[in-house]
């Protein structure tokens, strides 16, 4: 289940893709027992809701809510996979705030060769922090927004395979391609910005027994 009460975005506010459609996109090519990993936190409910785990031992994120884990450990688990013998493929959902934050990660995978799939969502913003600001009554809180973030070409530059992707086929072929390669593929997908309340109800607001609604999740 998703740690917080929004439900899954259906309807794109800005004519970009929503979440949801880029997870389900995902979902509908990969292989069985692909093995994700996630640090998108702001679309943890689309992503549960379009990508349901059913196979053991195939969903990874970080414990704690401390950001940077998950891609060096997407490089870590694929390593696994290829010097086991499983080589099941991986893919790892990062959002473009999370995406920064062990980004030196690339370098690694693009030197061991390592056919991992890294999706960046794109909504040129710490989204998770917006929600954070909403739950604490602390609107403007700067240095939220991150406009002009090219992780096309941060990633090219460390050796992998990049592309742009706005269609859903697109998304679709290169996904299935980049688990074909013998390097790393990262795709960033501008997708709609939609700041999820982290609570089913709003801050303060009594919940039908008489709780205040921050202990009523």
């Amino acid at each position: 289940m998703a740690p917080y009460g929004s439900k899954a975005a259906k309807v794109s506010t800005d004519g970009r893709l929503t979440a949801a459609q880029v997870f389900r996109a995902l979902n509908e090519v990969r292989p069985a027992n692909t093995i994700l990993i996630e640090e998108s936190p702001s679309n943890l409910p689309d992503l549960h809701a379009e990508w349901p785990i059913t196979e053991p031992d195939t969903f990874y994120t970080f414990a704690s809510g401390i950001l940077g884990w998950n891609l060096p450990a997407a490089v870590g688990i694929a390593l696994a996979e290829r010097d086991s013998g499983r080589n099941r493929p991986v893919i790892a959902i990062i959002g473009d705030g999370s995406f920064q934050y062990s980004i030196q990660s690339l370098w690694t995978a693009a030197q061991l060769r390592l056919p991992i799939l890294i999706v960046v969502p794109k909504n040129d913003e710490y989204c998770i922090l917006k929600s954070f600001a909403l739950l604490e009554e602390t609107p403007g809180v700067p240095g939220l927004d991150i406009p002009g973030f090219d992780a096309v070409s941060i990633a090219k530059g460390y050796g992998c395979d990049a592309a742009r992707l706005k269609n859903l086929e697109e998304i679709k072929k290169a996904a299935v391609e980049a688990w074909s390669k013998s390097k790393p593929t990262a795709l960033e997908i501008p997708i709609s910005a939609q700041v999820p309340l982290l609570l089913p109800c709003e801050p303060h607001e009594p919940s039908e027994d008489g709780r205040d609604c921050f202990w009523h999740t």
